[in-house]
């Protein structure tokens, strides 16, 4: 009987140091480790349409679809304007990005179907436009790119043209070899300011040089910059992505 009761004692000592020994190694990995976690939300880059009136930023912008497509918008043009020899028509095509928009490269492709196929072929009776500051024909090549440079209206001058694809470059920078990034702005819609503010058909243009239903198609495109000059986001990257995209639209034309 002494004995049993010698080995239960013996036996509760030796749970009681285990006990010990585990809480001592458990408090000991307690202070010997940490565990936490950190969670990073992200936003997402995007360009907004503007809502305001680029000549007018008080007022909304124009609801003439007409005058308002996407990002781009002419606030002077009037639908089924007549083009006649020696005379302007207000068109004044304008890229917009929405508050909160990216900061982005754009550009503008003008597609000039006035011209009669017996018109003569130096563009010199074909309704043509002049470009504002801000803005530069990107070059092109016919066999690397598949399709035409932009077309000036005569050999002596450079801002005269009836079609093509253009850069935005802001300010006067007439030397710009690649497109210049329009900054946007967390609280307001900025524009790139007009391409060209009007069409302007030579006085030397005969009826038969008009097509039977002209008309000048203008496309845009925008390409997010990015300020860190990942892949994604460089002037070099932006002009390539735009040519791809304007031979894109003649091949469809």
């Amino acid at each position: 009987m002494e004995q049993t009761r010698t080995n239960k004692k013996t036996i509760a000592i030796v749970a009681a140091v285990a006990c010990l020994a585990l809480a001592a190694a458990l408090g000991t990995y307690a202070w010997l480790t940490s565990t936490g976690k950190l969670t990073n939300n992200f936003t997402t880059a995007g360009i907004n349409q503007p809502t305001t009136d680029p000549d007018n930023p008080n007022n909304p912008i124009p609801t003439d679809k007409n005058k308002v497509n996407g990002n781009l918008t002419e606030t002077k043009w009037e639908n089924n304007s007549k083009l006649a020899p020696g005379t302007s028509v207000p068109k004044n095509p304008n890229v917009g990005l929405g508050k909160g928009s990216e900061n982005a490269y754009v550009f503008v492709a003008v597609t000039n179907k006035t011209a009669s196929a017996t018109a003569p072929t130096d563009n010199t009776h074909t309704t043509y436009f002049t470009l504002e500051n801000g803005w530069l024909p990107v070059p092109m090549s016919q066999d690397s790119d598949g399709v035409q440079s932009p077309i000036s209206v005569t050999a002596d001058t450079n801002t005269h043209y009836i079609g093509g694809l253009f850069m935005y470059v802001g300010g006067d920078n007439a030397q710009a070899v690649n497109p210049v990034a329009l900054a946007a702005d967390a609280n307001k819609d900025v524009w790139t300011g007009e391409l060209f503010k009007q069409v302007t058909t030579p006085a030397t243009t005969a009826s038969s040089d008009f097509a039977t239903s002209p008309s000048i198609d203008v496309n845009y495109y925008i390409s997010a910059a990015d300020d860190q000059n990942t892949d994604y986001g460089t002037a070099g990257k932006a002009l390539e992505a735009a040519k791809a995209w304007y031979k894109g639209l003649n091949a469809a034309a």
